[in-house]
């Protein structure tokens, strides 16, 4: 395989991403006319074992190719944590699970979607594979907001914050023992992101306080347009 330069709003970028907003409207707005029915029990099945599958159908090609490194690869990166933390929002309607992939995925996977680091695509395989599991990460807190009712609240947000600081010091540990760089928390990525101000440590918590700002206002146009539903 050839290696990729990935050029940010570049053809690929830009293909990919009004690809992911199709995909958006024919599954929220025309799923019942394809056969996918709002209270379907096998659509969130099928979802899960997609987004399991891209994460580790990764690894398997990264180790194929010979690109993969424990330091870089391991399932720590808070998109990968995501991954199965939607599993079991998706399968279990657990309200904890959704609210942590609300406040990662409308964000997080958001600017990797938008604003993402192209010293991680060697392969445009990878750039791929980040565009659909990002893509999908977001796609799973809309299904279960618009389909599902959930419903993030303002009251949640110290929760989640709460509990991805508890990430951030385990993820710390990690790349302490690995001398490794887990959810950018060693080195800022290589990113435009409007969210990564400043140098270590100062990004890092810049990232969560425009992210609480950011998940307040999506909070608020989810109330503004959308009725509970449970």
């Amino acid at each position: 395989m050839l290696p990729y330069t990935f050029q940010l709003f570049g053809n690929d970028h830009i293909i990919s991403i009004i690809l992911i907003l199709i995909t958006y409207v024919v599954l929220l707005g025309f799923n019942e006319k394809i056969g996918i029915k709002d209270n379907s029990t096998v659509f969130p099945v099928i979802l899960s074992f997609i987004l399991i599958s891209l994460d580790i159908s990764e690894d398997i090609v990264r180790y194929v190719t010979e690109h993969y490194s424990i330091k870089k690869d391991l399932p720590f990166q808070l998109c990968s944590i995501s991954i199965y933390v939607a599993a079991v929002a998706l399968l279990k309607k657990s309200q904890t699970a959704f609210e942590l992939i609300f406040y990662w995925g409308m964000v997080g996977a958001s600017q990797a979607i938008l604003t993402p680091d192209g010293d991680l695509f060697e392969l445009k395989t990878f750039f791929v594979y980040s565009q659909a599991y990002h893509g999908i990460l977001i796609f799973t807190v809309l299904w279960l907001v618009i389909k599902k009712g959930m419903r993030m609240e303002i009251k949640s947000i110290p929760k989640v914050v709460i509990i991805t600081n508890l990430v951030v010091i385990f993820i710390s540990i990690i790349n302490y023992l690995m001398d490794s760089n887990y959810m950018f928390l060693r080195i800022r990525p290589n990113s435009i992101s409007p969210f990564l101000v400043g140098e270590w440590p100062v990004y890092i918590i810049m990232v969560q306080l425009f992210s609480i700002v950011v998940v307040t206002l999506f909070i608020k146009t989810q109330d503004l347009l959308l009725k509970p539903l449970r």
